[in-house]
């Protein structure tokens, strides 16, 4: 009898020692720790997302936000201070971890606290965070990111619907909050992706206003591409201080490119929380089709002709602000956008006979550098290879030729650039 104990204890002790690390406050959706789960419980709530980006983000689980299952677990008031409580049996040496909201859905995120080094620790354990004071009011969607320091290149990712009060009446009116950093995103979509080292803590590019660095290792900086505009954001701060009192909106084009490809317009919808910034990677060349990230705004996706071919995912971040005063749009309502093929030459494009446009998948030189083609299409470079091309919003053109500023403007109207970092 004592034996079958001892292995019993020694199962559960390694079972202990192999776990890794989850969020039990606020309870996300599907956790042993939410009561509206029901039956529906991910006993592997501790495990990392997969590496393909496959259930990016929230494992999934975002997609319950709205129903029964996915109702509020915990209400936080705008402006106050709160904790998240992390518990597991292996922390993998610490690492990073993130504190973001999502006011739609999922699709794009806002970082409201970074916590570099230290995080979590093993056990259970809570951090501090504050929800900024104009945070609109209602349910919203919290996650828990984490990059482990020691162990197999991972993103662990945890959500929970809450709910918020106090907060402004109007979605449109954070401007503040979306001038916060977006979610940093790594390990996941694919090897060619960005992958964080290991043995030492993630110092987020952007890690917003709101920092705790608890780290004992050397600084390490990911190289991961763009970032966030705002004054939470780092390198692109000065662009919305000064003087000229700003609206900021940003949007997100999301598009799938292969080598040869067929682009597939979606509809276009406004996001009242833009934001959603991801690192450009690629798919592996397995014959799978590209997968598009989620996107706000504008969503263009393009379906490989040739399967064969490795198909490659492209982020875009494009903002637009506008001076007060000048008018009563920030930007111009999206509309449904259609994007045309590139041509397979390379050498031409069909639109009004102004640019040149680059077939999508060809290599370039200047990593960042934009091409607007004809007023209305544009397209970037992006881990060496030109994207597809890309409707601007409608009642917008951009200004002809490469650049490595795109400018889009308002027809009639000028609008501020978005600078490539």
């Amino acid at each position: 009898m004592k034996f079958f104990q001892s292995i019993a204890v020694a199962f559960g002790l390694a079972g202990l020692a192999q776990a890794h690390m989850e969020m039990i406050f606020p309870a996300p959706f599907k956790s042993k720790a939410n009561p509206y789960a029901g039956s529906d419980v991910d006993y592997s709530m501790t495990a990392p997302l997969d590496a393909s980006g496959s259930n990016f983000p929230c494992k999934g689980y975002h997609s319950l936000f709205g129903t029964d299952a996915g109702k509020s677990t915990a209400t936080f008031a705008a402006g106050s201070q709160y904790n998240m409580t992390i518990t597991g049996g292996a922390n993998h040496g610490g690492g990073s971890c993130q504190a973001s909201l999502s006011f739609d859905k999922g699709s794009t995120w806002r970082v409201i606290h970074s916590y570099i080094g230290n995080c979590p620790t093993a056990g259970t354990s809570s951090y501090d965070f504050k929800i900024p004071s104009d945070t609109p009011s209602g349910d919203v969607i919290f996650a828990w990111t984490w990059f482990n320091q020691i162990g197999n290149r991972e993103m662990y990712m945890n959500c929970a619907a809450v709910t918020i009060t106090g907060g402004t009446s109007a979605k449109r009116d954070v401007s503040a909050l979306s001038e916060r950093p977006t979610i940093f995103v790594a390990n996941v979509m694919g090897s060619s992706g960005c992958v964080t080292k290991e043995s030492v803590d993630v110092t987020f590019p952007y890690p917003g206003q709101d920092v705790t660095n608890d780290s004992k290792t050397a600084k390490y900086v990911p190289d991961c591409g763009e970032g966030s505009p705002g004054s939470g954001s780092g390198d692109n701060s000065g662009d919305n201080n000064g003087s000229q009192s700003s609206a900021v909106v940003s949007s997100v084009v999301a598009t799938s490119a292969a080598a040869t490809t067929q682009p597939a317009a979606t509809s276009a919808g406004e996001s009242s929380v833009p934001g959603g910034v991801f690192i450009t990677v690629s798919d592996p060349a397995d014959g799978s089709s590209a997968t598009s990230m989620p996107a706000t705004s504008v969503a263009v996706t393009s379906a490989p002709a040739d399967t064969s071919a490795p198909a490659a995912t492209f982020s875009t971040l494009i903002t637009v602000t506008k001076s007060a005063g000048s008018g009563n749009s920030a930007t111009p309502s999206a509309t449904t956008s259609e994007a045309q093929a590139s041509p397979t030459s390379g050498s031409g494009d069909d639109n009004s006979g102004s640019g040149e446009a680059f077939t999508a998948g060809t290599s370039c030189d200047n990593e960042g550098e934009w091409n607007c083609v004809g007023t209305s299409q544009f397209q970037r470079c992006a881990s060496g290879q030109w994207s597809v091309l890309m409707a601007v919003a409608a009642g917008t053109k951009c200004d002809s030729g490469k650049t490595s500023a795109l400018s889009i403007s308002a027809v009639g109207r000028s609008r501020r650039f978005f600078r490539r970092n």
